[in-house]
């Protein structure tokens, strides 16, 4: 049977550019290779849900626009239900700016719009599309409060939460407290532990700073680290999985399907460490790709991918205590 994953979160139309240099303020730069598409890191991980066999649900908001209208069709034609799908006309569908460099590593500026328009009075009204629910999986694109209430409403219903704490942002330990997993890049991880994100640290800070996350509650904490693979932190064990190599195309998406890859696997009974170790699968084949949603692979892609890899992971390679 399938699991049931309910992706609460963004929907924002992606603009995207290719360039070498960013400009400075006043001055006019050059890029290439623009599109516009769907993505918000909700949307984008209720298709990766959806494609590698969740029954995925979206619970969002989107502007009464082209855009809104687009992103409904989009996900209908995923397979996502958008029953919980909220229309608004007092802001516009959610927008993100991302930029790529030479190397295919992005930076995003993002307009929320619509996403700010979603309460926990909404969440009260849809509140029975959490039943049944394997996961509940959550990022930070939207008002804090009403994720922190639909994290409560989720919990309530028997749901176990992931918490993608993407945009980063401090102060989000009562966040925490109703997670059951948290899943950080380390740009991210030092963000919501006070420390700027630009400043260089070793890897087994990065463990010490997971750790103290589960004084606030989770029961794990899955560290992503690009081109290094993931790194679990429980109380009492540390694993590090290592990625399979690829040559990146486009990075944006990468955490995304990564997250909606756990909460699947992890729906289907999978361990955490099996788990996690089939996230970095999905995120790998994510940033051969352009764009987010065309990179996001189905189960069968995935599962070849795997079987293609096979040879880099004999002898328990792909995995550090």
């Amino acid at each position: 049977m399938k699991p049931k994953i309910v992706v609460t979160g963004s929907y924002n139309v992606g603009l995207v550019m290719k360039t070498g240099k960013l400009p400075v303020w006043g001055e006019t730069g050059l890029a290439e290779g623009f599109s516009e598409g769907p993505g918000g890191k909700g949307s984008n991980q209720a298709v990766a849900v959806a494609r590698l066999g969740g029954r995925s649900c979206f619970v969002g908001c989107v502007g009464r626009d082209r855009y809104g209208d687009q992103a409904l069709e989009m996900l209908t034609a995923e397979r996502v239900d958008i029953a919980a799908v909220k229309r608004t006309e007092l802001a516009k569908t959610g927008a993100g700016f991302v930029i790529l460099n030479r190397s295919g590593d992005n930076c995003i500026l993002v307009d929320p719009g619509a996403n700010r328009c979603m309460t926990p009075d909404d969440i009260d009204a849809i509140a029975s599309v959490y039943e049944g629910a394997a996961f509940a999986l959550f990022q930070l694109e939207m008002d804090k409060a009403t994720v922190l209430h639909a994290m409560k409403t989720a919990a309530a219903k028997g749901a176990r939460v992931i918490l993608n704490p993407a945009p980063a942002l401090p102060d989000i330990e009562a966040l925490l407290r109703h997670a059951t997993i948290v899943t950080p890049n380390e740009s991210e991880l030092k963000t919501i532990s006070g420390i700027d994100a630009s400043v260089s640290i070793e890897p087994q800070y990065i463990v010490e700073l997971a750790q103290a996350l589960l004084d606030h509650g989770p029961d794990a904490v899955v560290v992503t680290r690009g081109e290094d693979g993931a790194t679990i932190v429980r109380r009492h064990e540390v694993i590090h999985i290592r990625p399979p190599k690829v040559e990146p195309v486009d990075t944006t998406g990468a955490g995304d399907s990564f997250s909606a890859a756990l909460a699947v696997a992890l729906g289907e009974g999978q361990t955490l460490e099996e788990a996690a170790r089939f996230a970095c699968f999905v995120g790998a084949y994510t940033v051969t790709g352009r764009e987010v949603i065309p990179a996001l692979p189905t189960r069968e892609q995935v599962e070849a991918f795997i079987q293609a890899k096979a040879g880099e992971y004999q002898n328990g390679e792909g995995r550090q205590r």
